[in-house]
């Protein structure tokens, strides 16, 4: 079965001018992703992933957390996470005995939807391949910004058609089978497009990780998962951008986009939310662990590490450096036309166009600056946010820009 989508050549044609062109892509749906992804082929999960207690959820709706009646946590990578499908089982915690330069020591941990648990060993595997860009942030860090630069550089040729292509076939974002987790009956045109490539395929088991592990040619992917979440090779099969972004101005634009999210509503105030983000109880936190796991990768070949600050002070700068990372020669004026296609207006005015679409959330682009902390936080808190910084900076050597 085949489809039409719009796709960059492979990253090893250097130059920019003619890297973009329209195919027919082909999807192989003989196979179930079960069968694909099946247990004998899985790494064994380094972590366990477990429910958050009772207690931690009443303390979550204290401060305001309306949204997650259900929470996982993943041990020892403490990352919250969301739910998975009713009576899912959470994963055992596996060890890996492998014994190899690949086993992974996590010490760290998440917060996410509890549907996470049933698609943990799906994530950890993920099979990368050698013409794939992948792109980690932290929430609020200049996701969306950085993932239409990436489409862009790769898609030259295509700008003009930017306006008709949605974000969501632009580049993939994988973190929504469970974040916003799709049932079969769904009036959702990917729900309908995943059951007529696969017809006996389990939407419960992921439509857009299945939708990009049958993808033939070059994908663009983003996800907020800690990189220790995904998969041990990916570093050593592809390239790999992180995005990094001052903490003070990241829970200010994560404390907003709470009041309008659909997925993780906050009702409560800001001193509220910034003490939950302190606490590393927000989903993905903690913060520290995530941006520390990538900066200590910053020297790798495959890892390119870019802080939001500085792409506000010299946006051609940024990506000069990012272009050459990529292997991809671009001019002066290509550079312009590519910071023009991923500016602030530009972006808004297209998440506006596709107000219809079923994950469009009015007030996504708020302010894209930097510094807006001030506007927010009383000294007393502020204080708090710099202590808080301080014991967090003490093993590490990353420097934040926060005007």
């Amino acid at each position: 079965m085949t489809i039409d989508l719009a796709l960059s050549s492979s990253r090893s044609q250097r130059s920019a001018v003619g890297a973009s062109v329209l195919v027919r892509v082909s999807f192989k749906p003989s196979r179930s992703f079960s069968e694909m992804s099946s247990p004998g082929n899985h790494q064994p999960l380094p972590f366990s992933v477990d429910r958050v207690p009772d207690k931690e959820l009443s303390r979550l709706r204290s401060w305001g957390f309306s949204g997650q009646t259900e929470i996982v946590r993943t041990n020892p990578s403490r990352v919250n996470l969301p739910p998975a499908k009713e009576n899912s089982s959470v994963y055992p915690r596996e060890l890996n005995r492998r014994g190899n330069d690949k086993t992974r020591i996590i010490t760290t941990s998440l917060s996410v939807p509890l549907r996470y648990s049933h698609l943990a060993h799906a994530y950890y595997n993920f099979e990368f391949r050698k013409d794939d860009l992948v792109l980690v942030t932290y929430p609020r860090s200049g996701t969306t910004w950085t993932s239409e630069i990436l489409w862009a550089m790769r898609n030259l040729r295509l700008l003009e058609q930017g306006e008709e292509i949605t974000s969501g076939d632009r580049t993939t974002f994988i973190d929504m089978d469970f974040l916003m987790p799709s049932r079969a009956d769904d009036d959702n045109p990917k729900v309908k497009e995943f059951l007529t490539l696969f017809p006996e395929g389990r939407v419960e088991d992921g439509v857009v990780l299945q939708m990009a592990k049958c993808h033939k040619g070059p994908r663009i992917m983003k996800t907020h998962l800690q990189i220790d979440l995904l998969n041990p090779d990916l570093l050593d099969t592809c390239k790999t951008v992180y995005v990094a972004r001052n903490p003070k101005d990241v829970c200010v634009s994560l404390f907003h986009h709470g009041k309008i999210s659909k997925m993780d509503p906050f009702e409560g105030e800001f001193p509220d939310f910034a003490e939950a983000f302190m606490a590393d109880q927000v989903l993905y936190g903690p913060y520290w662990d995530h941006v520390k796991q990538a900066w200590k990768l910053k020297d790798h070949a495959n890892l390119h590490f870019m802080f939001y600050e500085d792409m506000k002070r010299d946006i051609i700068g940024e990506l000069t450096k990012l272009a050459r990372f990529l292997q991809l020669d671009f001019t002066d004026e290509q550079l312009k036309t590519i910071s023009d296609h991923a500016s602030f207006g530009r972006m808004k005015s297209r998440h506006e166009q596709n107000a219809s679409d079923r994950n469009h959330t009015p007030g996504f682009f708020r302010k894209g600056q930097t510094g807006d902390w001030d506007n927010a936080a009383s000294g007393e808190l502020t204080a708090a946010m710099d202590r808080w910084i301080a014991d967090h900076s003490q093993d590490t050597d990353i420097v934040f820009r926060y005007k």
